[in-house]
């Protein structure tokens, strides 16, 4: 009986593709805690309980944080922080595109062997994109935020390649 479970549990794990849960939980993780969490949910209760909301999650907390970094430098100031009102809305948004993608990817069933992955891959896309800009407004702002953002858009940058090469490697076994 126990071996019977064992076998059991051993045949579903070979199911799994152990080379992909890894980029979708970083991907899930890291763009729920730092779109949704953070931004969506943050403001939100900043407008439902304004007086007991964190306010550095709040609107006006993001725009004294972001502005303040904007305003490090002239071109920040001059180009970036007018359109606040009209950019943060976008970046909200394209933060909460890779964990929408990695739902979509496993709704899809892509953790499984022999998948095509085409919302994982959506998903370190949008990621690299969506850090792409942030870093390009950090940067030209030169702002304390950059540095880590400069870490991400590496690792966006390893995760896209990785997934191409791990879909090429699954690819030439199943040609083989």
């Amino acid at each position: 009986m126990i071996n019977n479970l064992l076998f059991l549990g051993s045949s579903r794990v070979k199911k799994l593709s152990l080379y992909i849960m890894p980029v979708q939980l970083f991907l899930a993780a890291f763009w729920f805690k730092n779109g949704f969490l953070d931004k969506v949910v943050g403001i939100s209760l900043g407008i439902l309980h304004p007086k007991t909301a964190y306010y550095g999650l709040t609107w006006g907390g993001w725009h004294d944080h972001i502005v303040t970094n904007w305003d490090n430098s002239r071109i920040g100031h001059l180009f970036f922080t007018p359109l606040f009102e009209f950019l943060f809305p976008i970046i909200i948004i394209l933060q909460c595109l890779p964990v929408l993608f990695i739902l979509m990817s496993i709704i899809n069933k892509e953790f499984l062997v022999g998948r095509a992955r085409p919302w994982l891959m959506r998903s370190a896309i949008t990621s690299f994109l969506v850090t792409t800009i942030m870093l390009f407004s950090q940067t030209l702002s030169n702002a304390r935020d950059a540095e880590y953002l400069l870490n991400l858009f590496s690792i966006s940058m390893i995760l896209i390649v990785y997934l191409t090469v791990v879909d090429k490697m699954i690819e030439k076994q199943h040609n083989n």
